[in-house]
């Protein structure tokens, strides 16, 4: 009992952007410990779409009682891969409700920014607050466009944990990309004749956030006109597995960069949302790799990265 008082106390001394944090790094750090588990658990546990294994992700070998079990659960609850419009859905609506938050001055984002602003952490300014809410948004608005008007995901299956995570993660971004600044927001209400301007790396971190999303809707455009089953080998696809994954990335990148606050290189709450995007995506290239290495051979990825130029 005292250890969970301690627990309980100790999570209600956490700031609404450490909330954040510790979220989007505790589901980083579960999706690195699902790839330490045995192969078929973590097939039935991380794939979907057409790499999703057709038999429940069992394998030749009847697996052990436990991870039976575990791929037996995966199976129910499966929900279709096209689903993943929602999360576009859920982000662009989130920040549409936090906007409308901040022009009412609305309890909700009153109370978390008062919150916030007691922990005494630095603070960006307003300028960064409407850039990084705004580049948010975009992407939300573009990935919607995308799901709906030129991606072909099909009725193929993925775990209902996935979409769920998917979820939360889109509505804890959401939150994230106007926490850090909650002492401007709360300084605007103050003296409201004081409007965002221009701030210091606005220019190269909408320069990289263009760049970025130019080159994913690129990616996804070019696997939406291959037939099915194709291996992509045009563009960024000649030395990536999953170029569009990248391009996700720096797409973050961009937006903790441009939005940190004062005397910060990056958006530390924005940074761990990236972290969590890169472990999870980096799973799923890498669970992509070897779908390519099955069905295509080794030799015609051998000389691909998965993700990261020369990293990964």
């Amino acid at each position: 009992m005292d250890s969970l008082n301690a627990l309980v106390q100790s999570a209600s001394a956490l700031s609404p952007a450490q909330w954040c944090q510790t979220f989007f790094l505790l589901s980083a750090g579960l999706i690195a410990v699902i790839q330490a588990l045995p192969k078929d658990v973590r097939s039935a546990v991380m794939d979907y779409g057409a790499r999703r294994p057709q038999d429940g992700g069992q394998q030749a070998e009847k697996p052990r009682a436990i991870w039976g079990l575990v791929t037996k659960l995966t199976d129910v609850g499966q929900v279709p891969h096209s689903w993943f419009l929602h999360f576009y859905i859920v982000s662009i609506s989130a920040s549409a409700f936090w906007a409308w938050q901040f022009f009412q001055r609305g309890g909700l984002m009153t109370e978390m920014a008062k919150l916030q602003d007691r922990a005494g952490e630095p603070s960006m300014e307003l300028g960064k607050v409407f850039l990084a809410w705004v580049l948010m948004a975009l992407q939300g608005s573009r990935r919607l466009y995308e799901s709906l008007f030129v991606s072909k995901t099909g009725s193929s299956p993925m775990w209902v944990v996935h979409w769920a995570l998917g979820l939360v993660y889109y509505s804890t971004m959401s939150v994230s990309v106007w926490i850090e600044g909650s002492s401007a927001i709360l300084e605007s209400w103050e003296s409201p004749h004081q409007g965002p301007r221009y701030v210091q790396k606005m220019s190269s971190a909408l320069a990289l956030y263009f760049f970025a999303c130019l080159k994913q809707n690129e990616c996804h455009r070019y696997l939406a006109s291959l037939k099915k089953y194709t291996l992509p080998t045009e563009g960024w696809f000649r030395v990536l597995i999953c170029p569009h994954y990248t391009c996700e990335c720096l797409i973050y990148v961009a937006i903790a960069w441009g939005s940190a606050p004062s005397g910060q290189l990056f958006n530390k709450t924005v940074l761990c949302g990236l972290l969590f995007v890169a472990v999870n995506l980096g799973a799923t290239a890498l669970g992509t790799k070897k779908w390519y290495v099955e069905k295509f051979g080794a030799d015609k990825v051998a000389e691909r990265w998965i993700m990261i130029p020369f990293v990964f």
